[in-house]
């Protein structure tokens, strides 16, 4: 039953795009292409969504996780480290599985030697 009122919340704002449920996430790169991950779903991020594909990222680098309550986490699933910054401070570095809170505003970069080409912000409804 669990599973079932996830999907059924995850629903509510599916297809119509006037509203959405408390908790969705934007992820945006800076061409403007955005992904929309609601609560109790998940979504990867790779080297094909970036405008320009790189070899050096992986095709599944980093998953953004929205529990059923909203709260998301980004999680590095590469080989090559994914970057991650908020609220100003300096990026860290995200090896395999290691996973951070994500906060309205939150930056996350696949390519961390050439972070400004990969990056992606995080925004929250």
């Amino acid at each position: 039953a669990g599973s079932a009122a996830a999907a059924g919340a995850g629903a509510a704002g599916y297809g119509g795009g006037q509203f959405a449920a408390a908790g969705t996430w934007q992820v945006c790169n800076a061409a403007g292409t955005c992904f929309v991950v609601r609560p109790g779903e998940d979504h990867i991020i790779g080297r094909n969504d970036l405008p320009v594909p790189k070899n050096t990222i992986s095709r599944s680098q980093c998953q953004i996780q929205v529990s059923a309550d909203g709260t998301a986490k980004v999680m590095s699933c590469g080989k090559p480290e994914t970057g991650y910054a908020s609220g100003g401070r300096p990026w860290e570095f995200l090896r395999c599985y290691e996973s951070r809170q994500l906060q309205n505003g939150d930056l996350i970069s696949l390519d961390k030697n050439d972070l400004e080409s990969a990056m992606f912000t995080c925004y929250v409804s």
